[in-house]
């Protein structure tokens, strides 16, 4: 019985270990592993090319868009919007919002009219981008007056470039 397991034994480690062979290595087993490009907010990425929002501040967008009442995405980890919007009080004025990619603010169209619009989130688009954001909606949560706000996502899609998405707040007020 000792035998025989002693036999096993070497027949197992002979399989696990390296045969020599004449033929030549095949390119796939001489090349090195694939290293994926490093995405510019540090992480691993998968070789495909996203669109990445930049944090504006008040005067970047206010100057894309009328100043009033509106809402802002803020990204999880920021403190300034990747996304605002405002509209008027109206029926008949769509809302407008602006991002900031490559360092240029792009001016977004709403579908609709009115501050309710806005609120709501939904498309907002140019001719080559369009932004979606999604909340819960139902009853906001507040901090302090004047503003409310729900856990959102915001997704992006660039023509040529992908698309990305973004987890944090949709804050409204004045």
């Amino acid at each position: 019985m000792r035998i025989l397991a002693l036999a096993l034994a070497a027949l197992i480690f002979a399989g696990c270990s390296p045969v020599e062979s004449d033929k030549p290595a095949s390119p796939a087993e001489e090349s090195e592993e694939e290293v994926l490009p490093v995405e510019p907010d540090g992480s691993i990425g998968d070789g495909i090319g996203r669109p990445m929002l930049m944090p504006m501040v008040y005067d970047e967008f206010s100057q894309a868009i009328e100043a009033g009442a509106g809402c802002a995405f803020i990204a999880q980890g920021n403190t300034e919007p990747l996304f605002a919007a405002t509209a008027p009080d109206s029926d008949k004025i769509a809302g407008k919002g602006a991002i900031k990619i490559n360092d240029t603010v792009v001016v977004l169209e709403r579908n609709g009219v009115g501050l309710a619009q806005v609120e709501a989130g939904g498309v907002f688009s140019s001719e080559a981008v369009e932004v979606t954001i999604e909340h819960p909606g139902g009853e906001p949560s507040s901090e302090k007056e004047g503003t409310y706000f729900w856990p959102a996502t915001l997704k992006i899609s660039q023509d040529e470039s992908g698309s990305n998405m973004y987890e944090g707040i949709y804050e409204c007020g004045a």
